[in-house]
């Protein structure tokens, strides 16, 4: 038997729903494995707590009684609330419409978060150089290396007084 279905027929022999001979089978199996042997007595002792400390549960009617409506009840074959012809309307246009909204709500977020381009005013020339107003930019791209480089060159005006105290 499977390990599920072993602890199933514990739980059966714990309740008494087991037949003599299933019962003695299951002791047997028990005598040989601690673990199930453990299983039982955790069984047992949760048993016993709950029927020395369950509180008692009593039926406002008698039992018959109670059984005797819900078999009328059945009978009838109506069910006992019954919602207005709107109410299964509205139920069925929002089980219908609801996932529709739900994904037309999820593409206008995709859309509206879409990255745009800025515009830098860089014009991009057919041999990979890029032109702007007073910076050169160059760049190189490298699709079997998954590499980009850009250069930009600020060409500055240095005078030959300042360069001497930069380097030194």
């Amino acid at each position: 038997m499977k390990e599920n279905e072993i602890e199933l027929k514990i739980q059966a022999l714990v309740d008494g729903e087991l037949t003599e001979s299933e019962a003695e089978q299951m002791r047997e199996c028990m005598d040989n494995d601690v673990r199930l042997q453990i299983l039982y007595a955790q069984l047992i002792q949760t048993k016993d707590l709950i029927s020395k400390y369950e509180m008692p549960r009593v039926l406002p009617e008698s039992g018959d009684f109670y059984w005797a409506k819900i078999a009328q009840e059945i009978g009838t074959g109506e069910p006992a609330n019954q919602g207005s012809n709107n109410s299964l309307v509205i139920k069925w246009l929002f089980r219908r419409l609801a996932p529709l909204l739900g994904i037309a709500t999820i593409v206008l977020l995709i859309t509206l978060q879409q990255p745009s381009m800025p515009d830098l005013g860089i014009e991009i020339k057919s041999d990979h150089e890029l032109l702007s107003d007073g910076i050169e930019v160059m760049t190189f791209n490298s699709v079997d290396d998954s590499v980009s480089i850009v250069w930009l060159d600020y060409s500055m005006d240095i005078q030959k007084d300042y360069m001497e105290l930069w380097l030194d």
